[in-house]
């Protein structure tokens, strides 16, 4: 067992995925986003937990994951995170996830105070999803077909995700525990989760059973509801709140057109009394349905897809295009690092600059690479290697084409030329000698196969024109 985790980076390899992004962090643990990629492009996003460097901690800590995997990956419910895979890299553990495109119900709420708070029967579906995937919780059994007794304990805002097309999934058992567990581990009874959606058995270090996570329920709903916590008041400490035997205020009385009916599921989840509370999460549920049926009725899930969309698209569209920006900065620190590993010159691909934009959801920071300069050899290429151009190599042997053609062409037209007026009655008549055309065209522009090809010897110049043609020379170089 490693002495101490080890520290993680953007862009770095873990098992069969690459990490691109940290995208949260708690108690435990970080958050990755990561992609797995298979064979001819294709590619699937996940999220992976990491557990953090805590130095006297990491006995305890590997203890908690393995028990998160061993419970997590047993539920297998559409409003519940899937658990994919349990790993292990330069012996530190990690986790694979499912991962959700959307936000935190946290986020959720914190978006919607702009817009009043979220609709009533919006909340209530939620909290039904969620109720439903906290049920499939506490339903599991073992191989013998034994309840295993499993309690979440951190059911909160931060740890239900609902999707950009409103399906909600409960998250996280990181604190969560069996029967089993709670008779077994020394530490079981030690007080986990956050205290302002603890039941107070929870607080007081109790009996827990999964009424614990029914009380939490209730307050889930209640802040949905109303857009308040149950037990935050001005003045009063909320553990202090919860743990006396004052009730929760009604929330008719924040909200005088708030439905009786939820009310009562509301209230009756926050009983203090573990025995006067709904027994199960899924009885919560049912109640919830009686209650308010127009939150569950056919087709309420558009009106959910719409609500997202209204209140988080724009986030939604930043994310992904942060997500997309993570990927390619991952392609590129790939290929720079299949270069280097091959000690290969720097192709022009690792001179590229990775660009993200900081005032995205999500942030990538280019790790530091050690540089390694590769040894030249005797007149070794230095710079990037040009690629083959089929293009540029037609357009070079067509040029080089015009250019012959167009010197034979001139070689035949001053043959012709030399046969009809000799050099012998030039010299006669005080002329200077004839340059060869060839030459004094060379100093013009090269013309094209089917121009130099129709140049004619009565076109060519004179010999008397051809010398106008030429500088005088000075008394010097004379």
């Amino acid at each position: 067992m490693s002495s101490e985790f080890p520290s993680f980076r953007p862009g770095q390899k873990l098992g069969r995925y690459d990490l691109l992004a940290p995208i949260a962090r708690g108690g435990m643990g970080q958050v990755w986003v990561a992609r797995l990629r298979g064979a001819r492009g294709f590619h699937k996003l996940v999220a992976i937990k990491t557990l953090i460097c805590l130095r006297g901690e990491e006995e305890r800590m590997e203890r908690m994951l393995l028990e998160e995997a061993r419970i997590a990956s047993l539920i297998q419910h559409s409003n519940v995170v899937q658990t994919l895979e349990l790993g292990e890299q330069e012996g530190a553990l990690y986790l694979v996830m499912e991962w959700v495109d959307g936000e935190p119900l946290s986020e959720v709420l914190t978006a919607a105070e702009r817009i009043g708070g979220i609709p009533q029967l919006i909340a209530v579906n939620l909290l039904g999803q969620t109720l439903r995937g906290l049920q499939a919780a506490h339903e599991l059994c073992d191989e013998s077909g034994s309840s295993l007794g499993v309690v979440h304990l951190d059911v909160s805002p931060h740890n239900v995700l609902v999707s950009y097309s409103g399906v909600a999934k409960l998250a996280d058992f990181g604190i969560a525990r069996t029967g089993r567990s709670f008779r077994s581990e020394p530490l079981a009874h030690e007080v986990h989760g956050k205290f302002p959606y603890m039941a107070p058995e929870q607080i007081l270090s109790g009996t827990i059973d999964q009424r614990t996570d029914v009380f939490a329920a209730g307050i889930l709903l209640y802040l949905l509801t109303t857009g308040r916590h149950p037990f935050k008041d001005k003045g009063i400490d909320v553990v202090e709140n919860i743990v006396s035997g004052d009730p929760a205020i009604r929330p008719s009385l924040l909200k005088p057109t708030y439905s009786r009916t939820l009310e009562a599921v509301v209230m009756k989840a926050l009983d203090k009394d573990r025995d006067r509370r709904w027994p199960s999460a899924e009885e919560m549920r049912l109640a919830l349905e009686r209650g308010v049926p127009q939150a569950f009725g056919l087709g309420f899930e558009a009106q959910l897809r719409s609500f997202m969309t209204d209140l988080l698209g724009d986030r939604a569209l930043a994310k992904r295009e942060a997500l997309r920006r993570a990927e390619a900065a991952a392609d590129v620190l790939k290929e720079n690092s299949l270069s280097v590993d091959s000690a290969m010159a720097p192709s022009a691909g690792s001179l590229r600059a990775i660009f993200i934009d900081r005032e995205s959801p999500l942030e990538l920071e280019t790790p530091a690479r050690e540089s390694r300069v590769p040894t030249l050899r005797p007149f070794a290429r230095v710079g990037p290697k040009r690629r083959f151009s089929p293009f540029r190599f037609a357009v070079a042997m067509l040029s080089l084409s015009a250019v012959a053609a167009a010197l034979f062409a001139l070689s035949a037209a001053e043959d012709t030329r030399s046969a009809a007026a000799p050099a012998a009655s030039l010299v006669e008549l005080g002329a200077p000698r004839p340059i060869p055309t060839t030459k004094v065209r060379a100093l013009a522009p090269s013309a094209s196969a089917s121009t130099s090809a129709a140049v004619s010897a009565t076109s060519l110049p004179s010999a008397s024109a051809a010398a106008r043609l030429l500088p005088r020379a000075t008394p010097k170089q004379r």
